[in-house]
């Protein structure tokens, strides 16, 4: 009798257990059956909104189904990741990500709501980008080296903006400063568009910023000049630009530059992450989004899941000794 039992209990969770495995494939099979969306950690006109809605854009006219833009900005990407970290993990809430608020923050705050590698489904890399160092046309040095000149004559005088606190915005140019032995004043905003619009006016000294796209416009009108790029090489998109390097003061620690990726929450089957990753990977590759791209300042660069998930991994490594060395720890 016990043995009876034992048979028909086995039966019954092995069929569960197909039941819920072919539940799980026909779910994958079937997606996406409705709207996907796109969480971003910044105010719409910077240079994760743009990427975000060219990739948007591509995968609707690539899927089924629409993908929208959802801006989720404030608290250092905190809101944004802690969205998407606690929705359901069927594919639909996803989250475009980047290297200071996947790798940089768990260094930087004392606690976060999420951990990166345990909360969150690496899919792909969409693009990276290096930084310009974008000065107002106000500032009177035309080259690197007037201006670092110009920030030792006075000292505690200029100021520049960043995208917030723990931002790359922030780090990179405090990483200038540091190789420079500059004092200049650190202003935070709630992302780098509104940074840009007090270095047109004039208000602030200067920006470090990917965001080319939208800076290009005040840089043509000559209400903005752009002295620098970080990284090893040149940008296509303004090939004229010379890097720290060639000017003579490198930052080493910005050579592999900003990137953006694609993730969703903690436990997405794996056949919709092998379909969203299939997915980007062509959407980036088309020649239309590369060339989007290419004006933004931004190279296609994608990748597998767990090939993702190692360079978050090694950011995070990376990372580390440069925020406590900086001493920048948040609350």
């Amino acid at each position: 009798m016990f043995c009876s039992r034992f048979r028909w209990l086995l039966a019954a969770i092995m069929s569960g257990g197909c039941l819920a495995a072919a539940t799980m494939d026909a779910l994958a099979q079937a997606y996406p059956s409705r709207p996907i969306k796109l969480v971003i950690t910044m105010p719409p006109g910077g240079p994760t909104d743009m990427l975000a809605r060219v990739l948007a854009t591509k995968l609707s006219d690539m899927l089924p189904q629409p993908v929208v833009v959802e801006n989720r900005p404030g608290g250092g990407g905190i809101i944004a990741y802690g969205v998407v970290a606690k929705s359901p993990a069927d594919g639909y809430t996803l989250l475009v990500g980047d290297l200071a608020n996947s790798t940089i923050n768990p260094s930087l705050y004392k606690s976060l709501p999420y951990d990166t590698r345990k909360d969150f489904t690496p899919i792909t890399p969409v693009a990276t980008a290096h930084s310009f160092l974008f000065v107002s046309a106000s500032v009177p040095a035309r080259t690197l080296q007037e201006f670092i000149a110009l920030a030792k004559s006075q000292p505690g005088k200029l100021s520049y903006g960043s995208g917030g606190t723990g931002q790359l915005t922030h780090i990179g140019p405090e990483l200038f400063k540091e190789k420079n032995g500059l004092n200049i004043v650190h202003i935070p905003y709630k992302g780098a568009p509104p940074a840009l619009v007090d270095v047109v006016a004039g208000r602030i000294a200067f920006l470090m910023s990917t965001g080319l796209g939208t800076a290009k416009p005040h840089i043509d009108s000559g209400k903005v000049r752009v002295l620098a790029i970080t990284g090893e090489k040149r940008s296509p998109a303004m090939p004229d630009v010379p890097t720290f390097g060639e000017i003579g003061s490198p930052l080493p620690e910005l050579k592999l530059g900003n990137w953006w990726g694609l993730l969703g929450p903690a436990g997405m089957p794996r056949d919709i992450v092998a379909k969203l990753n299939e997915s980007v990977v062509q959407a980036v590759a088309a020649p239309d989004v590369a060339a989007k791209l290419t004006t933004l300042n931004m190279i296609p660069y994608t990748t597998t899941p767990e090939a993702f998930a190692e360079v978050i991994n090694t950011s995070i490594v990376t990372w580390a000794p440069i925020v406590k060395r900086m001493n920048i720890v948040l609350d």
